[in-house]
C-alpha cells in the first residue's frame, strides 16, 4: 500500500514539475507571453519585455529601449524599469507556484529601487533568488502565518554596467 501512495505522490510531483516547465516555456515564447501581458497586464505589454530565462533558480527579463519607454531626457522611464523588475520576481513566483500542490496566496507588498546609471539601451533584469521564493512558499505551507521575503533584481545595460537595483517585497500566506 505504501508503494502505491509513493508512486501516486511521485507522479503528482512529476506532473507539477512538468506544469512549471511548461509555464517557463510559454513565458519564453514571445507571442504567448505578449498575449498574456495584453490580457492581464497591458501597461507592461506596452514596453515589450521578453523572458530570456526562467527556471527554479532565476529569471531574466529583457526590456528594449524604444520610443514607448523613453523619457524627455533620453533615458528609460523608471516606471518601465520597475515594471520589468517586478515582472522578473513575479515570473519566479509563478514558476514556484506551478510546481506546488498546496494553495498559497501571494502579493507584492512594496518596492524599493535605486537607479545608479542612466539606461540608454536595452536593459536586462535578473533575479537569482529562486531559493528565497521556494523558502517563502515552504514556510507559508508549514504555518498559517504571513511570510515576508525580499527579492533583489539587478538591471544591466547592454554594456554590462549595472543601471538599477530593485528590491521587491513579497508576502505569502496559506489559504484557509
Amino acid at each position: 500500500m505504501s508503494k502505491t501512495k509513493t508512486a501516486t505522490k511521485d507522479s503528482i510531483g512529476g506532473r507539477r514539475a512538468l506544469k512549471a516547465r511548461l509555464l517557463s516555456r510559454a513565458m519564453r515564447t514571445k507571442p504567448l507571453f505578449q498575449g498574456l501581458l495584453w490580457t492581464r497586464m497591458p501597461l507592461l505589454a506596452m514596453v515589450s519585455p521578453r523572458v530570456k530565462e526562467l527556471d527554479a533558480d532565476h529569471c531574466r527579463i529583457e526590456i528594449p529601449f524604444a520610443w514607448r519607454n523613453r523619457n524627455i531626457f533620453g533615458t528609460m522611464y523608471f516606471a518601465a524599469s520597475v515594471m520589468a523588475a517586478e515582472a522578473t520576481t513575479g515570473c519566479l513566483v509563478l514558476f514556484h507556484e506551478a510546481a506546488r500542490r498546496d494553495t498559497i496566496s501571494f502579493i507584492v507588498r512594496g518596492v524599493e529601487a535605486d537607479f545608479v546609471k542612466p539606461a540608454r539601451s536595452t536593459v536586462t533584469f535578473e533575479c537569482v533568488d529562486g531559493d528565497v521564493v521556494a523558502s517563502g512558499f515552504a514556510e507559508a505551507a508549514a504555518t498559517s502565518e504571513r511570510v515576508d521575503r525580499t527579492l533583489e533584481v539587478i538591471g544591466r545595460r547592454e554594456d554590462g554596467k549595472e543601471c538599477a537595483r530593485v528590491k521587491v517585497f513579497w508576502t505569502w500566506r496559506k489559504k484557509s
